[in-house]
């Protein structure tokens, strides 16, 4: 099957930009810290397995995007290769193929925060290969040098990535595949970042760093429908922009670390309301789509080192969820915390073990769309009086 014509024009448009920043990277020597004339590589190889099941419960109602109360195991499984290339200056440029393949339960409907966060990146039992990333990164000095502790720096990324590789990231819950595996979990649930079906958009990412702060902004595409796989090319309509702070302090000796999260999403997106109220929609909020929908956010963040082995975390996430939520999860408000530690059992210095537990629900408008019989892109039970809180431990 020949390539979209789109995404020929979107992967001509990405290697032009990479050849763009590679030439501003040779014509600016003055303005960075060289890091040796030598061009070095790093290859790495990751594949993960996760098979889940549930045990039979009792479900006296169901609708099309319901958690089923039989069903057989799911097998998901990805492949990732890390292809990054170090260039002289501070210069990189990334490369990393993704193979998935699998299922997840219940075909990945039910639960927003779900239990398996390599879920979004499967749907198909058969492996299929996608780009994933591949971006280029300049680094610049602008005060101190590189190997000094009070260095600033200025990091531009060009390309296509993850957004939650770089925004919402937390020490203790952020990698699904090494950490806590729930949506609300690895990363603020109520955050609805821009990303394809895989998890991943182009985009540009610009990063200050200061060792008081760290200051990061991005402007990316959003997809031209629900969760899929092609980007909206109309893109003075649809985009997404994030700004992000943080901030390094101590509690008794030990670090820790306090973001502020800002997201606004602008794109074809459904209106809750319209679907609910307007019988023309028939509680379809796909009917209601239309471009100058927005979409606003907040997340806070925090993380606290207890020693070399432990640490706990927070987020709290809001949305204004007066749109429909678009690439992550159908979450709107949502609290979460938990504890990790490397206990060091057996002579086993790698193995994890933590607790967390999450709280998450809808607006207003998204839940009296829910129960007067719409469906999300991750939930829906048909009518029900009241739909609640989320809870996971």
């Amino acid at each position: 099957m020949l390539p979209h014509p789109k995404r020929l024009t979107y992967d001509c448009f990405i290697v032009v930009g990479l050849i763009i920043m590679l030439l501003i990277a040779s014509w600016m020597p003055a303005y960075s810290q060289p890091s040796g004339k030598s061009v070095s590589a790093s290859l790495h190889f990751q594949q993960t397995l996760i098979m889940q099941a549930n045990n039979n419960f009792p479900s006296p109602y169901a609708g099309k995007h319901s958690f089923l109360s039989r069903e057989k195991p799911a097998l998901s499984y990805t492949s990732t290769f890390y292809l990054s290339i170090f260039l002289p200056d501070q210069f990189k440029i990334a490369i990393n193929p993704l193979i998935s393949g699998g299922d997840a339960l219940s075909g990945g409907y039910g639960l927003a925060s779900f239990p398996n966060g390599d879920a979004f990146r499967v749907g198909n039992p058969t492996p299929q290969i996608s780009s994933a990333t591949f971006y280029a990164e300049k680094t610049f000095n602008l005060a101190g040098n590189f190997a000094q502790p009070g260095a600033q720096q200025l990091k531009l990324i060009l390309g296509k990535f993850s957004i939650a590789h770089y925004f919402d990231k937390n020490k203790y819950s952020d990698d699904a595949r090494t950490q806590f595996m729930n949506w609300a979990l690895m990363n603020d649930g109520a955050f609805d970042y821009s990303a394809d079906t895989r998890g991943y958009i182009p985009g540009f990412i610009a990063e200050l760093f200061d060792p008081a702060f760290r200051l990061r902004f991005a402007a990316t595409m959003e997809t031209n429908y629900v969760n899929g796989p092609n980007f909206d090319f109309n893109i003075s309509k649809a985009h997404s922009f994030l700004l992000q702070g943080s901030h390094p302090f101590n509690i008794g000796g030990e670090p820790g670390k306090v973001r502020l999260l800002l997201f606004y999403n602008a794109g074809h997106f459904g209106n809750y309301k319209e679907a609910t109220n307007n019988p023309i929609f028939d509680h379809n909020i796909i009917l209601t789509q239309k471009y100058g929908r927005t979409k606003f956010g907040v997340d806070i963040d925090l993380q606290q080192q207890i020693n070399k082995d432990a640490g706990v975390f927070m987020r709290v996430g809001w949305n204004d969820g007066e749109n429909e939520d678009w690439s992550y999860t159908d979450i709107d408000r949502t609290i979460s915390a938990g504890i990790l530690t490397k206990p060091d059992l057996f002579g086993r210095k790698y193995d994890t073990f933590g607790v967390a537990a999450a709280v998450s629900g809808l607006s207003n408008d998204h839940r009296a769309y829910l129960a007067s019989g719409g469906y999300g892109f991750v939930i829906g039970d048909g009518k029900l009086s009241q739909y609640g809180l989320e809870s996971v431990l």
